[in-house]
């Protein structure tokens, strides 16, 4: 499922992964953009002295209106993942869930699986009641009863949503979120991110052509693809990720920096290559495969979206006790970024036992951390760079925790 903001509509948009558009969730935006209102229910009593439910609008700021909108992408969301282990829910019958339905996912997956907060839950009562009361006024379903059973009042009051998560994971539970995904493409955006580094919008920079740097010819993947079938012994490949590509706080791009593709992710590149990625005549590896466009390169932000859903559903998993709960645990809070640092993490723990150096000793000028944050593609002449090598230190005494390991 996907919400585009629309800036030429001036609202969001809602719509499956073929981008056939979620009309209701569409037309509850377009409202909510337009009007700056919304419906609440409040009780009436008429001359006999019956009391009588009615819809009445009230006026929403531009903040409230946001978070609205957020909140009802997460539940749909929720609701697209909930229908591939249930016949009676979809997309397409959202609109006429259950008070039952939906006060399960309140209580039972926001605040019992997801340790959604207080504030997060009154957040997302607002947002459902408003959606399903609009959806009532146009007479699509009924007015819905929501509320937090009183049992998890006290929990919700106590579940914490800053970001506490620890900025690591173990290679076991990146396997699992790998094999969590629904595609050879959608593996390896997570793969590129916990085996070299890359940054989300980065994907876009593993090209399938050879390209020109200034006079020099740099290898693309089918380049490397060839190489990697005449060196039957060569375990690792070198790619060229251009500055253009990378994190930058002008348009002009960033830093370039050469990553090490290891034989086994290269393998897998080629069969996707090969079996799965739609015939284009984009240079880019990732495109997309859903019909309306099918074989244009993927969105910036694709492995980030990757990301939640695969972590979505190991943490329903979790939840339910269909994996090990040995070892580390996701979290809710953990984002792609996390596949990135612990990447870095492995790579200054193995450059400091290489050494011969204790992880606490290695300073931002030694030759550890001055190599790891090149593959990092970091400016480690800059003023954060003190400040990114205690948090890798920090980060190195969390995977010896999980893996039992000692400097």
């Amino acid at each position: 499922m996907l919400k585009i903001s629309s800036q030429q509509h001036g609202f969001t948009i809602f719509a499956d992964d073929d981008l056939a558009l979620l009309l209701l969730p569409c037309f509850f935006s377009h409202a909510l953009s337009k009007t700056g209102t919304a419906f609440r229910v409040v009780e009436v009593r008429d001359r006999k002295g019956f009391v009588e439910s009615e819809l009445i609008e009230r006026d929403l700021d531009d903040t409230t209106a946001n978070i609205i909108i957020n909140r009802l992408n997460a539940f749909l969301q929720w609701v697209e993942r909930y229908s591939e282990q249930s016949k009676e829910v979809s997309l397409s019958t959202h609109h006429n869930l259950s008070s039952e339905i939906l006060n399960h996912y309140i209580n039972d997956v926001l605040i019992e699986q997801n340790r959604a907060s207080e504030v997060a839950i009154q957040q997302h009562l607002m947002a459902l009641t408003t959606y399903y009361n609009y959806l009532a006024r146009g007479g699509f379903t009924n007015t819905k009863k929501l509320f937090v059973r009183p049992e998890l009042r006290d929990q919700a009051r106590v579940n914490r949503k800053v970001r506490t998560a620890v900025k690591y994971l173990t290679p076991e539970l990146r396997s699992i979120l790998y094999r969590n995904t629904k595609s050879i493409r959608d593996e390896l955006l997570l793969r590129t991110g916990g085996e070299l580094g890359l940054r989300s919008k980065e994907n876009l920079g593993i090209l399938i052509d050879d390209f020109f740097v200034g006079n020099r010819k740099r290898l693309g993947v089918l380049s490397l693809f060839r190489q990697m079938e005449i060196s039957q012994n060569q375990m690792e490949f070198e790619f060229y990720l251009q500055g253009i590509y990378t994190k930058s706080s002008r348009n002009s791009g960033g830093k370039s920096r050469m990553i090490y593709i290891h034989r086994d992710l290269l393998l897998r590149m080629q069969e996707y290559y090969e079996t799965e990625r739609p015939k284009t005549n984009e240079n880019t590896l990732f495109v997309n495969n859903s019909p309306s466009y099918v074989g244009t390169p993927i969105a910036k932000s694709r492995a980030s979206r990757v990301f939640k859903e695969a972590r979505d559903l190991v943490l329903e998993k979790q939840f339910n006790k269909m994996l090990p709960l040995e070892g580390q645990l996701l979290e809710v809070d953990h984002t792609h970024h996390v596949l990135r640092h612990s990447f870095g993490t492995d790579k200054f723990y193995q450059l400091a036992v290489e050494n011969g150096m204790a992880v606490d000793n290695v300073t931002a000028t030694s030759q550890v951390y001055l190599t790891v944050a090149s593959l990092m593609g970091h400016n480690a002449a800059d003023g954060d760079a003190p400040k990114t090598t205690s948090i890798y230190i920090r980060s190195c005494h969390i995977r010896s925790s999980y893996e039992g390991c000692h400097d």
